[in-house]
């Protein structure tokens, strides 16, 4: 049966939290079956965990220190590697780099996500990458640092997109691949074997024509997939099928 997944959403974030149960509710009617919750603080944790405790089908949950925090993760840290040991929490993430905002930690940033990376390693999970006008230092460290993750949100070029998944990595598009000066994004996707393709929301953030500009939400998926689809010459079944196998195969992927 073909359904749709949203590999990133922040649902659990006070955005969603006058009208959840309508939220999920809508995803369900737009055939959005599987949601990985994004929690980046630890007050997001146990409510994402209640709804894995409740669909472990529809819902997997992932938790990381954000690269924006990455000026407090010391005292983060060893709560940080008690909650990634929970059976409940399906992979590291989001961690990585951003350069966007904060400039003067970069050193501190990097630190962070080998770090981080490392602790996945030792729990065996896979990591959720955010890079953010940083695409050389965070290809330079996953390529040094490998284990199986997602590039969330891929902003970077077609020819970065095949170094990525010649290392494995799979490559998640969200709403910015459906607006029309997105040819990047486009070319990226099509460059690449679809079996390294996912699909997101990163909702709240990000809505996708021909919703721009509302609150986005995992129902907005079948907007995103029908694009990746016609970029790379699939029916947006086809595509929807080939999202789902990768994704059920990035969460058995074996961590060494």
């Amino acid at each position: 049966m073909t359904y749709y997944l949203d590999s990133h959403a922040h649902i659990i974030s006070e955005e969603f939290g006058e009208d959840f149960d309508a939220v999920l509710e809508r995803a369900d009617q737009a055939d959005v079956k599987r949601i990985m919750i994004m929690c980046t603080e630890e007050k997001e944790i146990e409510p994402a965990l209640e709804l894995v405790r409740r669909d472990p089908f529809r819902f997997q949950c992932a938790y990381g220190i954000h690269p924006e925090d990455a000026d407090r993760w010391e005292s983060r840290w060893d709560r940080f590697l008690e909650i990634i040991q929970d059976p409940l929490i399906s992979c590291v993430g989001e961690i990585g780099l951003d350069y966007h905002w904060v400039k003067d930690n970069k050193e501190v940033q990097q630190e962070l996500f080998i770090r981080q990376i490392e602790a996945a390693r030792q729990v065996r999970k896979q990591i959720l990458v955010h890079s953010r006008d940083a695409m050389q230092d965070t290809y330079d460290i996953m390529k040094e640092h490998r284990i199986p993750g997602v590039m969330h949100c891929f902003a970077g070029s077609a020819e970065m997109a095949q170094e990525f998944t010649k290392l494995g990595y799979y490559l998640a598009f969200g709403g910015a691949i459906t607006f029309k000066n997105s040819r990047h994004s486009k070319e990226a996707a099509a460059a690449v074997d679809t079996k390294y393709l996912l699909s997101e929301t990163d909702c709240p953030y990000m809505s996708p024509e021909p919703v721009r500009g509302r609150r986005n939400e995992p129902s907005n998926i079948p907007h995103i997939v029908k694009v990746i689809a016609d970029v790379c010459g699939k029916s947006k079944e086809e595509m929807a099928d080939i999202i789902a196998e990768n994704y059920d195969r990035l969460l058995h992927e074996e961590v060494k």
